[in-house]
């Protein structure tokens, strides 16, 4: 056996050889290559399914890594140069492979078995090392060169021991790493094993080559120092290693980026699978010839069958699951044309139960060419259906009493007129209406006028033949339809009033409301038609025309329908336009009549609001008041007479003679209740400077019917002003004493209807006497209204009157007339007054 280590004397002789730097540096490289290749395919070993392929997977890594530690050596061989040719052994060459793979196998197995214990770390890490070692010295022991190889003995030892430490740290780093991320594809814990792998690899390389040393064979010729060009095997094996080690690494990460990818389609394709499950609505997946292939749970509840026995089943013959047959054609068509279809369905449960349900089918295309497949979806319209209908029913249904509304009453009166054309037979429209309604909510309130209203509808539910027949047209107007009646008119028309006078008879009366009883009197009036010459707008308008003259007659009896009603309203709408003008146009006039003391003395007047209409002359007051107080032109007209009667009282402050008259100003209700009225009273005093304490507000006892504490408010601050209150009218409404004691009034005037009885009726003057009586309790001023004969004027100072205002003394006058008139500052009575009054 030759001698391994060289002595002292022979290092003098010995020669080593030198390294190229970038021949170094590209070893070194695939080195790290190699072994980072070897890694990544050994990642492989865990990820795998089966078994065969994690073994497939470690004999390619383990293999991969003994090739980087194999053509490390030779790539590092090429870059050691010597002064003679050197070149390799074949089979020698081939046999160092053996322990490179072996240690590769077994770091590769020690790298992919997770939880590996720190021992055997260590141990793997030692064999790895060890294999190095075994590779590269089997390798130089393959080099054939006109020398013999010595090693030193101390370089020797340290290249046996420094590769091991690198290779423990290179098992230990892969598995303490793994938790570090990946960039641009490639796993850094990876990265730092392959690291201390290669340091290991080319740490004992390089250390091994610094122990050899050549001693040349007698009679060598030195030359200048070359590399290992002669040796093919070595070059084809350091690139052809280094070639394998970059397409196994190529490999590898497009094979971790096609597995990522699968792995994230699975992901994706579980989480879809969990998405639909999740649904609420039905999810169907077809085949291209619709076949049924899976469903979602949702479509199983929907349904009430399981999947198992819909697989396989044409969607399209489902009838008996969602009805389809009347949609089949229309379904295919579309298709076939547009992709997609979308339609409502009824869907019956296994259960029996049916519910309306929205279905959508969409073709998915799984390419350019395949016809792909069909998912459909079915969502439960159940909550839509419903609210439709809830919505349909209140847009045609009165929320109060749940009679039908106008909109539904509309479609009746249609669909009878079209029934009418046919048959020929007459149809009655009655409206029926609650008499001063507006007063029974003031006075007991909404909640009791509400079930006035529904006990109203529950006795005319009886009068209806269809539910349809009978609706509620606003507050406390109601309708009613009454079909079949005789095709002669006549004979229609004494139907007609018969079954209006009968439901008028049964609505009258009393009504128990909240325990207690409460009489309420109803309008009616009604209209006979048939065919379609008169819309609906217009029957109602024509019926609503004979509701307001029954209303206005006050009998409690039907009224029907006449031609003459139609130019009544028409004159009513051109009055109601043309006083409209009247303020603007100055046709207004102020007139007064006078009141007077006992003695004839004048001590004021009413003030009196006339129109002189430029067509018409002077309109009567009981022709356009009411109409201003049913349009609310009340408002402007009051204001108007307010500031003139303001400016008269201002006037007169010149006046001695007048100065400590008083004006009297009747106020409506709607004025009075105006949340400005206090702010216009003061204002039309500021701006005319009137003296307030000689205005008189005369009120209406209609006013004590709302509630006490408005009312005491706005007189108690009209009273700091100065202004004066009266009651007209009094003893016709319904004043409460209590009410009367609080409130800050100044007179109260006897109603015209009392005094013009005193010498008939013999029941007036006690009346009348107990309103003086009341007055003077209350230390209130009483005047008498009407007066309009002596022996009315007589009666009334025996009861105790003193004031006095009527006919008998003056009519209404202009302005002029009235100044002219007051003039005389007494009146005389009877017949000497009238000739004054005449001229």
């Amino acid at each position: 056996m030759p001698p391994i280590f060289i002595t002292y004397p022979q290092v003098a002789q010995a020669i080593q050889g030198v390294h190229t730097p970038w021949l170094v540096v590209l070893s070194c490289l695939v080195a790290l290559v190699s072994v980072y290749s070897a890694m990544a395919v050994g990642e492989r070993v865990h990820s795998a399914r089966w078994q065969h392929r994690r073994r497939a997977w470690w004999l390619a890594g383990g293999t991969m890594m003994g090739l980087g530690i194999w053509s490390m050596h030779f790539t590092g061989m090429l870059a050691y140069r010597l002064p003679f040719p050197a070149h390799h052994g074949l089979w020698l060459t081939l046999a160092s492979l053996l322990p490179a793979v072996v240690a590769g196998l077994i770091a590769v197995a020690a790298m992919a078995r997770r939880g590996l214990s720190t021992t055997r770390k260590i141990i793997a890490g030692c064999l790895l090392g060890l294999g190095i070692a075994t590779m590269h010295y089997t390798g130089m022991a393959a080099m054939e060169a006109p020398a013999s190889m010595r090693f030193a003995p101390i370089p020797l030892l340290l290249s046996l021991v420094i590769s091991l430490p690198f290779g423990i740290a290179s098992i230990y780093s892969f598995h303490a790493s793994r938790h570090l991320p990946r960039v641009q594809g490639i796993r850094l814990g990876s990265l730092l094993a392959a690291v201390f792998a290669a340091l290991a690899i080319c740490s004992m390389h390089y250390s091994a080559m610094m122990a050899v040393y050549f001693l040349p064979d007698p009679g060598w010729q030195a030359t200048a120092p070359m590399a290992h060009h002669g040796s093919l095997l070595a070059t084809a094996v350091a690139v052809l290693s280094f070639l394998f080690a970059v397409a196994t690494l190529v490999t590898v990460l497009v094979d971790r980026r096609l597995q990522d990818s699968a792995m994230r389609m699975q992901v994706s394709r579980r989480q879809l699978v969990d998405v639909i499950e999740s649904m609420h609505d039905g999810v169907v997946l077809l085949d291209q010839r619709a076949r049924m292939i899976m469903c979602n749970h949702a479509f199983e509840t929907l349904t009430g069958v399981p999947h198992t026995d819909l697989q396989g089943h044409s969607m399209l013959k489902l009838n008996t699951l969602l009805r389809l047959d009347q949609h089949r054609s229309q379904v295919l068509r579309s298709l076939r044309e547009n992709g997609a279809w979308i339609g409502d369905v009824e869907v019956r449960h296994r259960q029996g139960r049916r519910f309306p349900a929205r279905l959508s089918i969409n073709r998915v295309r799984a390419d350019e060419e395949g016809s792909g497949h069909f998912v459909a979806t079915l969502s439960d319209t159940s909550a839509h259906h419903d609210a439709q209908q809830h919505i349909r029913y209140q847009a045609y249904h009165d929320g109060l009493t749940t009679l039908p509304n106008r909109s539904s009453l509309q479609e009746r009166i249609h669909a009878l007129q079209l029934a009418s054309d046919i048959s020929g037979r007459h149809i009655m429209l009655l409206l029926v209406d609650i008499d001063n309604f507006k007063g029974i909510n003031d006075a007991l309130g909404q909640a009791t006028g509400d079930r006035l209203l529904k006990a109203l509808a529950a006795r005319l539910r009886p009068w209806a033949r269809q539910a349809n027949d009978l609706a509620r047209l606003s507050s406390n107007e109601f309708a009613l339809l009454y079909d079949g009646l005789s095709v002669s008119p006549e004979n229609a028309m004494g139907q007609a009033r018969e079954k209006a006078r009968s439901v008028l008879e049964s609505l009258n009366g009393d009504y128990s409301l909240a325990g207690e009883r409460h009489s309420c009197r109803v309008s009616g009036g009604y209209l006979l038609f048939r065919g379609g010459d008169l819309g609906v707008s217009e029957l109602l308008k024509r019926a609503g025309l004979a509701l307001l003259e029954s209303k206005s007659e006050a009998a409690q009896r039907p009224c029907a329908f006449e031609a003459s009603m139609v130019e009544r309203l028409n004159a009513r709408l051109r009055l109601e336009r043309q006083l409209k003008d009247a303020v603007v146009g100055e046709q207004l006039r102020q007139y007064l009549q006078p009141q007077v003391d006992h003695q004839g003395t004048i001590t004021g007047a009413e003030v009196l609001l006339r129109w002189e209409h430029p067509e018409l002359g002077l309109v009567s007051p009981s022709a356009f008041i009411s109409l201003a107080e049913d349009t609310g032109q009340i408002i402007e007209l009051g204001n108007w007479v307010l500031r003139k009667t303001c400016e008269l009282l201002a006037d007169w402050q010149h006046d001695p003679h007048r100065s400590a008259w008083t004006l009297s100003v009747n106020v409506s209700a709607r004025e009075f209740q105006r949340a400005d009225f206090v702010t216009g009273v003061e204002r039309a005093l500021t701006d005319t400077g009137a003296p307030a304490s000689q205005l008189t507000l005369e009120l209406t006892e209609s006013l004590m019917l709302g509630e006490a504490y408005p009312v005491i408010d706005t007189l108690t601050h009209l009273r700091t002003l100065g202004v004066r209150f009266a009651i007209d009218d009094f003893g016709t409404g319904y004043s409460s004493l209590a009410y009367l004691k609080r409130l800050p009034l100044d007179s109260l005037k006897i109603d015209v209807a009392f005094v013009r009885d005193l010498t008939d009726d013999p029941t007036a003057a006690p009346i009348a006497q107990t309103i003086i009586a009341l007055a003077q309790t209350l230390q209130l001023g009483v005047i008498a209204e009407g007066v309009e004969t002596v022996e009315q004027q007589k009666r009334l100072l025996e009861l105790g009157c003193r004031s006095f205002q009527g006919y008998l003394y003056s009519k209404p006058l202009p302005l002029h007339q009235f100044l002219a008139l007051s003039s005389r500052r007494r009146l005389p009575a009877g017949g000497s007054a009238m000739p004054l009054l005449q001229g």
